[in-house]
């Protein structure tokens, strides 16, 4: 599991986990990707090693990034190192802190970061030397800035919001009438979002949204917890304690969802390549997808645009995560190498206007607020994301690419696909598991 613990079974021993550090290290060390002992390359440049989970699109923006920083620091070799995403990406990255074979620099999800700090599988920032760098607190949003903080101290430095999005196909949009006056969705209430989804299968024959959710906790999660939010409703999870969460707001956003999943506003049994495929050919004329899939549109050549979620219950919330910089504990650290990968850091901000054409809004708000950026569309359609961001609720089992969203949409999916839970007992069996694992004892 990716925070070192398997649900039902107790905390393994550190020589467990010492013995699957070596033995990762040692797959890692064969496959060439292990970082030399040296603090210097051998034409004297200080060597970076950096792991991230980006792939596709945005892994050849982030690739493309590394290597203008690069060019911008001569004295720095930065080694990127690109494993898989989700739970096999944390758990590397957790036993290679154990195993004492940590790079020197990685890419986490700030809501991983609360699962992983206490732990001491992460080293600090040091807010002076951040400074030094030119990385001050004014330069990102609080929502954001305040995620990489774990009991007073920071733990990591964000690079994006990436959002979870409603992109709708602007012709078949204004064939249904459900654009307003600015070209937006004309959508504010759960009436009207299911209006607008039946008017859209009026126009492509098929389904008017689509929305690809089946064995992807992710996806579940995603569509969930944004709209949960709307409806002004918090969740608070402390281990030892049962989940507190409004029973009666997570029916209704639960009853919402398996009403718009009738087959024609949206069908129930889609997944995620099932949904960019039927938006991408016009057979459904909205799709909720992150922001990270806008090349996949951009290159299936249809006209449309995107937006933060619209706001269905009340209050404007937009779920996604925050990808961040963390510094994988070091036993020793080599201060040359972690001068240099705080520049690494810097160097990515500063560009970071370069990030957006993957489509995740930078967390540099002197990119975000720039006339460059203000150019780019549709980005710049969505940039208020960073005003409404919320966030999936912060616990050590939570967060992006962890096992626990899988059993939420275990619960949901009987729900929304096979009619098997009412919505109550589907918001029932969420609390169950939330219970379940704040009754463990959180991996130390």
């Amino acid at each position: 599991m990716s925070h070192l613990s398997v649900p039902g079974r107790g905390r393994p021993s550190r020589r467990t986990f010492l013995n699957a550090a070596m033995l990762a290290g040692a797959t890692l060390a064969g496959a060439g990707t292990l970082a030399s002992c040296s603090s210097a390359s051998a034409s004297d440049k200080t060597k970076v090693q950096l792991w991230h989970l980006f792939t596709g699109g945005d892994g050849g923006v982030f690739q493309s990034m590394l290597e203008t920083v690069g060019e911008q620091n001569p004295s720095i070799e930065i080694d990127p190192v690109v494993l898989t995403w989700g739970g096999p990406y944390y758990t590397k990255l957790a036993m290679s802190s154990v195993g004492g074979r940590s790079p020197d620099l990685a890419v986490m999800h700030a809501t991983r970061v609360v699962g992983y700090a206490p732990g001491g599988l992460l080293d600090t920032w040091d807010l002076d030397r951040l400074k030094d760098h030119g990385i001050e607190k004014d330069m990102f949003p609080e929502a954001l800035w305040s995620k990489c903080f774990v009991n007073g101290q920071q733990f990591a430095v964000p690079l994006d919001f990436h959002a979870f999005l409603a992109f709708y196909n602007t012709e078949l949009c204004e064939q249904a009438g459900v654009l307003d006056s600015s070209g937006k969705l004309a959508i504010d209430s759960p009436e009207s979002f299911l209006d607008a989804g039946r008017k859209l299968a009026a126009v492509t024959g098929g389904q008017g949204m689509s929305y690809g959710y089946t064995g992807d906790g992710a996806q579940v999660s995603r569509m969930f917890w944004g709209l949960y939010s709307q409806t002004g409703a918090t969740a608070s999870l402390t281990p030892g304690k049962g989940a507190e969460i409004d029973r009666d707001a997570a029916v209704k956003v639960t009853s919402f969802l398996t009403e718009m999943m009738d087959g024609t506003i949206a069908a129930p049994d889609s997944d995620y390549g099932g949904a960019i495929a039927s938006f991408s050919t016009g057979r459904s004329g909205i799709t909720f997808m992150g922001n990270w899939e806008l090349q996949s549109f951009v290159k299936a050549g249809i006209p449309f645009d995107a937006q933060t979620m619209p706001t269905i219950f009340g209050s404007p919330a937009t779920f996604g995560d925050c990808h961040t910089f963390v510094l994988p504990h070091q036993a020793n650290v080599d201060e040359a190498r972690r001068d240099a990968a705080y520049e690494v850091v810097a160097g990515m901000l500063k560009n970071s206007l370069d990030w957006a054409a993957g489509g995740h809004t930078p967390a540099n708000l002197e990119v975000t607020e720039s006339a460059a950026y203000k150019e780019l569309v549709p980005q710049a359609h969505y940039a208020d994301a960073l005003e409404q961001a919320v966030f999936e609720p912060s616990a050590w089992f939570t967060g992006s690419g962890s096992d626990f969203q899988a059993r939420v949409a275990e619960v949901m999916q009987s729900c929304w696909l096979s009619g098997s839970l009412t919505p109550e007992q589907a918001v029932d069996g969420l609390i169950d598991r939330l219970n379940d694992m704040l009754s463990q004892t959180p991996p130390a």
